[in-house]
């Protein structure tokens, strides 16, 4: 989810590196679970990564993720996308402990910290006022993620954060398309009356949109992925398939 805040307030001003040091070591949390707990909203998006270990951690795929109350969608930075269902905490939480903490998603990963994206690029920043815990310690920032790749998964990063970004401008473009073709009613009959093509006024913006996100959710999140193949190469196929589809509508 996309924040626009004053850097200032939300961090300790500062920015880091895979292999800086950064104060947001909860060394296990010790018995605190707070934020696992509490009503987050839509905070924790997910990303394609989230559903394929989610997957391969707990045999649901996405439909039955959906269902059993895990996850949901909804509408974050003008996308149709899937968080988790945060109202009553993480289902996944059981007796304070993360039953799938080795597949949790990126954001659970990263919390404390967030990402500061410039461009196509981005670092992370030390959010200061969000964990519960106090007397964090200093642990370098590729081991609090704790990817066994942690440069390969900021690359996919990268990558998805650009996709969606041109996701956006679909979606963008779908009402800009309403506008340049809607005509006045009288301009709509005169069109009619000299059998004009329809297009001028049968575009409906809502449908175009929702076409675009409907292949956004279906080819990224509902297909289901194959666990016992690598990420990587079904994400590049399904990207591929996706932006061929969308240049459809």
């Amino acid at each position: 989810m996309l924040r626009y805040e004053d850097l200032n307030d939300i961090t300790d001003g500062k920015t880091y590196q895979l292999d800086d040091m950064v104060p947001c070591n909860t060394n296990g949390c010790d018995g605190c679970s707070k934020c696992c707990e509490s009503d987050m909203g839509k905070s924790i998006v997910l990303d394609p990564y989230d559903i394929y270990q989610m997957t391969k951690a707990t045999g649901k795929i996405f439909d039955q993720l959906l269902v059993e109350f895990y996850i949901e969608i909804s509408m974050i930075d003008g996308l149709a996308l899937p968080n988790m269902k945060m109202d009553k905490g993480c289902k996944f939480l059981v007796d304070q402990r993360c039953t799938i903490h080795k597949a949790r998603p990126g954001i659970c990963r990263l919390f404390p910290l967030g990402r500061l994206y410039q461009g196509r690029d981005f670092s992370y920043i030390f959010q200061v006022h969000e964990c519960a815990k106090k007397d964090l310690t200093d642990v370098k920032v590729r081991d609090w993620l704790g990817f066994e790749d942690a440069e390969r998964h900021g690359a996919f990063v990268k990558k998805w954060h650009t996709f969606l970004k041109m996701v956006r401008r679909r979606v963008e473009e779908a009402d800009t398309a309403y506008s340049a073709r809607s005509t006045s009613p009288e301009e709509d009959a005169k069109a009619v009356e000299n059998s004009e093509s329809m297009e001028a006024f049968s575009y409906d913006k809502e449908e175009a949109k929702k076409a675009i996100m409907t292949s956004l959710l279906r080819w990224f999140f509902m297909n289901p992925y194959d666990t016992e193949r690598d990420f990587d190469s079904q994400f590049e196929e399904r990207m591929r398939a996706c932006m061929k589809e969308l240049r459809g509508h």
